[in-house]
Formats: structure tokens, sequence, C-alpha cells
């Protein structure tokens, strides 16, 4: 009996093990540092980046899989950043202490040791998922998930050719897209701000993003929206605008009572919130109204 439970208890573990989502797991680093990732270059397209403050990382290519090897910030870094950054901007020799600073600081990034290594298992689009995009527009794709990067000209195989080029990014990828129109066609296109109309005509695939040093770009392919760092300013001036809109009605409302509450809820911007409150004091509720909507 025991062993019958024993077996049972064996094979749940295994089934639940098989079912569970695939995580990112950091694998041993491939490199002793950071300088020895960069010159890793074999396919000559290193990507490197990361948060300041946080963390360096370099994406390289090896064997056709592409890995993302993350070094942590330490002390000394940090304090160098710090440096950089108190520099007087009025010193006669401010440049070349900046570019003594900034050379200094990349040497150093070059030292760090790599914490781990993980590899990218996300896969890019097919040659035939490639070429079903043939004749779909610009809109069309970034309403798929596309993103834009950036846009020109390129020299065609004849020397007076020119054809249209945009970079879009899908997942953790980016590709060239090969449009389907003459360069007056763009430029009218994007003076009246229809490039969205364009349709493509090939896609080929570049290779990994030139974003790929940013953790919020998961191996998996799955990417993370960066916060907008204007968010809780935009949700204040609602809730503002909200208010005004009660007392040019003609609504009663406690002004101490909401700003309070304002203010504690966002305590980062109180002095932000006192200050637009004399706004409002000086100005009315119809003046203060109209600062916070300029006339376009």
């Amino acid at each position: 009996m025991k062993k019958l439970i024993a077996l049972i208890l064996t094979v749940l573990v295994v089934c639940l093990t098989l079912s569970a989502p695939a995580e990112e797991v950091p694998t041993t680093p491939l490199y002793a540092t950071v300088g020895e990732a960069m010159e890793d270059d074999a396919d000559g397209r290193v990507i490197t980046g990361g948060i300041p403050g946080e963390y360096y990382a370099v994406v390289t290519q090896k064997d056709g899989r592409y890995y993302r090897s993350v070094a942590e910030y330490d002390e000394k870094l940090l304090e160098m950043e710090e440096a950089l950054a108190q520099l007087d901007y009025e010193a006669e020799d401010f440049f070349a202490q900046h570019d003594a600073a900034m050379e200094a600081i990349d040497e150093y990034i070059k030292t760090l040791p790599i914490a781990y290594t993980e590899e990218f298992t996300a896969e890019p689009l097919t040659d035939g998922e490639m070429a079903a995009l043939t004749g779909k527009t610009i809109s069309e794709l970034t309403q798929e998930g596309f993103e834009i990067g950036s846009n020109g000209t390129e020299s065609g195989e004849d020397e007076d050719e020119i054809i249209i080029v945009y970079t879009l990014r899908y997942g953790v990828f980016d590709y060239e897209c090969v449009m389907d129109a003459g360069y007056e066609e763009y430029e009218a296109a994007k003076e009246n701000e229809t490039e969205g109309e364009l349709a493509v005509a090939e896609v080929r695939l570049i290779g990994i993003t030139e974003s790929a040093a940013d953790r919020r770009f998961h191996t998996d392919g799955t990417v993370e929206e960066p916060e907008d760092p204007f968010a809780e300013l935009s949700e204040i001036m609602t809730e503002l605008m909200d208010l005004l809109e009660k007392l040019q009605s003609g609504e009663e409302a406690d002004i101490d009572e909401f700003i309070a509450a304002l203010k504690a809820k966002h305590p980062d911007f109180a002095d932000m919130i006192d200050f637009y409150m004399e706004m409002y004091q000086l100005l009315g509720a119809e003046g203060f109204a109209s600062l916070l909507t300029p006339a376009e």
C-alpha cells in the first residue's frame, strides 16, 4: 500500500511539473565579465544596455541562439555615475572632465562580473508567416501587435532605384519591411499623415531587437510594457478638472476635504497640488480651468 501511495505521489509531481508554465530561469554565465561578452561579436552585432543604477546587459548570438548576459551595478559604479552627474557645467574644462569620466565609467563597466546568462527561447516569424504579411498596411500590422521603429529610404539594386523601408518590432525580433510605394508616395504619406495606408511588399528578419538588453523584453518573447511616467500626473489633472466642472456647474464641493484627499492619494505631488490650489484661489474656477486647458 505504501509503495502504491508513493507511486501515485510521484506521478502527481511529474504531471504538475509538466503542466507548469515555463519560467525564465537564469543560467550559468557564458562570460566572466561584461568586456568579455562585448568582444564576442561573431555575427558583428552585439547589443548592450540596461537600466542605469540597476544592471548592465549584453546580448550576443552563438550557434543561431541569442543570449542575454547580465551584470549588476556595484557601489563603485554608482559612485562614478554620481560623480559624473555632479560635474560643474560652468567649469572651463567641463567637457574634458565629462569625457574622461565617461571613458572611466565605460572601462569600469567592462570589468563587471556577469551574474547570469539567459537564453532567448522565443522564435522569430517563419518565412511563411512573413510572406503572409505581404499586402498588409502599416496600420493593419500595428493592430496585429507590430510596433514601428524607424523608416527611411535605401538604394535598390539599380543605382537610381529608391526603396522605402520600415523597421517593425514584433515581440523580441525586428523586421525590415520593404514598402510597396515610391519615394513621392512615401513623402506625400508623411506630409498628409497617412503612412498607415502604405502597404508592405516584402518582410525580412533583421534579428533580435536592439532593445533586447532591457529585461522588460522577456526571453520567451513577451514584452512588459514600460510604466507611463506621467500616468499619476494625468490622474491628478483629471481629478482637478472634474472638481472644476462641478464648481462651474454650480455644484457644492468641500475643496479643503478634496485637496486633503488628493494629497493623501498622491503624496509625492503634494507641493504641486498646493500650487494648483493657490492658482485656483487667484484665478477662480473659470480662469484656472482655462490655465489647465490652454487654447490650441
